[in-house]
């Protein structure tokens, strides 16, 4: 009985424990609307064979086109256009003695430029925000600019040029097709007079844009008319004619002595992969062409 007692003192009764409430469910999150960074593209300079003879081959049977189409006498450029593919493919190209580039987007033709050899000609044939003329002034070999269409974009660059000693050239913008998904001033005709939007651009850049040179002009056709057979293709056509009495009215104004010296002057550049041969044919000076160097793009994301 004593042993008992002595056990049943040891059994301290525990004080009892009070629950916590149970905490409501955690509602789920919503799906983040926040874009995933988008993943950097390589920089690498290093390319196989394979990919080397197949680029190689690609923009030689480029070139044989081109040379076929040009009338006696007329040379095209070719401007490959590298946009999302790899720094590697240019270098491929460039070793293979190319040296003419175009790239779409501003902040993906600075970070390839900060690698490739420094004595390649970048164009421009982006949509250019007048916030990114800075960054694109910071590129010493741009070789021009081809999508110019704004005096705002026209004197961001000239700010952003001022003091440095160069010149920019630019390509004045037509949207010959008249679709408003595409950037660019209204094509000139022979009704045309010096207040047309194109003349006053073309003006500006000459009065008040010293760092600025208009080279040409340039269109991004539409897509049926570069992809029909067998028709003259208009935008070509609206192009050729907007040269021809833009010389006229600046030859009026004294830029140039005469109407045909202004067609001499100013360069056309207009057509792509699928319509490059009929723009050489109808007089281009610089052709851009893609995916027929390159092969198809991924979707940019």
């Amino acid at each position: 009985m004593q042993r008992t007692a002595q056990l049943a003192s040891r059994l301290v009764p525990r004080p009892s424990i009070p629950r916590l409430p149970l905490r409501p469910p955690v509602p789920a999150r919503a799906a983040s609307t926040k874009p995933k960074p988008k993943p950097a593209m390589s920089q690498s300079l290093e390319y196989t064979a394979d990919r080397g003879a197949e680029l190689r081959e690609n923009v030689e049977g480029v070139l044989s086109e081109i040379k076929a189409a040009a009338a006696p006498g007329h040379e095209a450029r070719l401007v490959a256009i590298s946009k999302i593919k790899p720094a590697s493919d240019i270098q491929a190209l460039y070793d293979a003695g190319h040296r003419h580039f175009g790239e779409n987007y501003i902040q993906e033709m600075a970070d390839k430029a900060a690698v490739l050899p420094a004595d390649i000609c970048w164009h421009f044939v982006g949509s250019l925000q007048s916030n990114k003329a800075k960054l694109l002034a910071s590129i010493p070999n741009v070789f021009v600019l081809e999508t110019l269409a704004s005096v705002k974009l026209a004197d961001k660059l000239q700010q952003a040029l001022a003091g440095s000693g160069r010149t920019l050239d630019v390509y004045l913008q037509v949207n010959t097709s008249g679709e408003d998904a595409k950037s660019g001033v209204e094509p000139l005709t022979a009704a045309s007079d010096d207040s047309a939007p194109l003349v006053a651009l073309a003006e500006h850049v000459r009065a008040a844009c010293p760092a600025l040179r208009v080279r040409g002009l340039m269109t991004i056709g539409s897509w049926e008319a570069s992809h029909a057979e067998g028709t003259q293709n208009p935008d070509f056509a609206a192009l050729k004619e907007t040269r021809e009495n833009l010389a006229r009215l600046l030859a009026g104004k004294g830029v140039y002595a005469s109407a045909e010296e202004g067609v001499k002057s100013l360069e056309i550049s207009m057509g792509m992969s699928a319509d490059f041969v009929e723009a050489v044919k109808d007089g281009s000076n610089s052709v851009r062409v893609g995916t027929r160097i390159f092969g198809a793009r991924p979707r940019k994301q």
